[in-house]
């Protein structure tokens, strides 16, 4: 599972990808950069579908989105314009994201339904991080006001990312159930 956070790229708040392998919850890569325009953002998440598709020989076990907030709109259009036949696996969307839009809309309920789901998932030893990037960002995601977020000069991306993919996970055991 490949979860996109995408960004501007021009150097303020990073762009993140997480992966992740569903039946065991396992942190496989990540990665994260300010300065890479969204439509290199999309080329390095095919890039990496690419390789683990080529790596397990399971096309059909590959599953990436976006989040489709705001910028997500033109990671929206990137992924139009490089071609979602080009990317391998499978684009998943929120069923509830309206109007057949693609990609997860991180709604303020949503977010907060995703975290506690997050926080449930490593409290309980169901998730296993092996990134100390994604570590200190988790360490600095608080509460903040009726939400969460990273503390103020702090980066939340990573986490963001990894919210998307437990959002992607809780689709994906809609369908199989032995996740």
């Amino acid at each position: 599972v490949v979860g996109l956070d995408p960004s501007l790229g021009t150097g303020g708040d990073p762009a993140a990808i997480q992966v992740w392998e569903a039946n065991t919850t396992e942190q496989i890569a990540e990665w994260k950069h300010n300065r890479t325009t969204i439509p290199e953002q999309v080329r390095i998440l095919a890039d990496i579908i690419k390789h683990i598709t080529d790596k397990t020989n399971e096309e059909n076990n590959v599953y990436y989105s976006v989040e489709n907030n705001t910028i997500g709109e033109a990671a929206l259009i990137s992924i139009r314009d490089y071609g979602e036949e080009n990317i391998k696996g499978y684009f998943l969307s929120d069923p509830k994201g309206g109007k057949g839009r693609k990609g997860f809309n991180t709604t303020h309920k949503v977010k907060l339904s995703a975290c506690a789901k997050l926080k449930n998932l490593i409290e309980s030893n169901r998730m296993v991080i092996r990134s100390p990037s994604l570590i200190s960002e988790l360490k600095n995601f608080v509460a903040h006001g009726m939400s969460y977020a990273a503390k103020p000069g702090e980066t939340d991306d990573l986490v963001m990312a990894t919210v998307l993919v437990v959002r992607m996970l809780s689709l994906l055991q809609t369908y199989h159930q032995e996740l």
